[in-house]
């Protein structure tokens, strides 16, 4: 069983680590099954340190999988108080990395799919300025930001169109309700993508991710 593993890659030889990425599988996969999309983001972002933990539970009766919380018996009602229960692992998963490799909560980003992105989106909302921005690939929020919460990240959310496993739909409310807090959000919609995270889609996400960080060094300058 790989509960509990870390994998860690440093930036390229040449590059201090400048951002930290911290990558979250889905539900039913591994820490591995990220490292190629890890891999992907640092190629745009070589001075980013990669961190790619392993769920903190069994994926059903699977041993060589896992989750970050059960999705047995998973329905609107639990589905917050769950993600609500390990939340405290995230962030203290975060903050060591952070102090780890000498990066601020500005410069980290949470890079989560399917149920790693619900995590991740779930993550920023309760610990505002943890990470300078998301990007959620198939993801939905567990409950909608409620009127006047804070959010202090960027969100970019990367969906597939024909996604029959997590609708369109909740990144469509999400970006609609995060544009009416104030919240900086982009929202691509793959059209020809069904619940996979394609090559296409994550070159997308990094893409907005580093226009998001261009803007915000724009903005500070001016």
């Amino acid at each position: 069983m790989q509960y509990g593993k870390v994998f860690r890659f440093g930036p390229t030889p040449e590059h201090a680590a400048n951002h930290l990425f911290v990558f979250l599988h889905g539900s039913g996969a591994t820490a591995q099954s990220m490292i190629p999309a890890a891999f992907k983001f640092q190629a745009r972002f070589p001075s980013a340190a990669l961190v790619v933990p392993s769920g903190f539970a069994r994926y059903e009766n699977d041993l060589a999988s896992q989750q970050w919380y059960s999705t047995r018996g998973l329905n609107d009602d639990n589905r917050l108080a769950r993600i609500t229960a390990i939340l405290p692992r995230i962030e203290h998963l975060v903050r060591r990395e952070q102090t780890n490799y000498g990066v601020s909560l500005e410069r980290t980003v949470l890079i989560g799919y399917a149920q790693g992105g619900t995590v991740a989106l779930e993550t920023v909302k309760t610990f505002p300025g943890l990470a300078g921005a998301v990007v959620a690939y198939s993801a939905r929020f567990a409950r909608l930001p409620q009127p006047g919460t804070r959010m202090k990240s960027r969100i970019h959310l990367v969906h597939g169109g024909y996604d029959s496993v997590v609708s369109r739909v909740y990144a469509e409310r999400a970006a609609r309700v995060l544009a009416g807090l104030h919240v900086p959000v982009t929202l691509d919609v793959i059209e020809d993508l069904g619940h996979a995270l394609t090559q296409e889609a994550i070159c997308r996400g990094s893409l907005r991710l580093l226009q998001g960080i261009y803007e915000g060094r724009r903005a500070t300058l001016h």
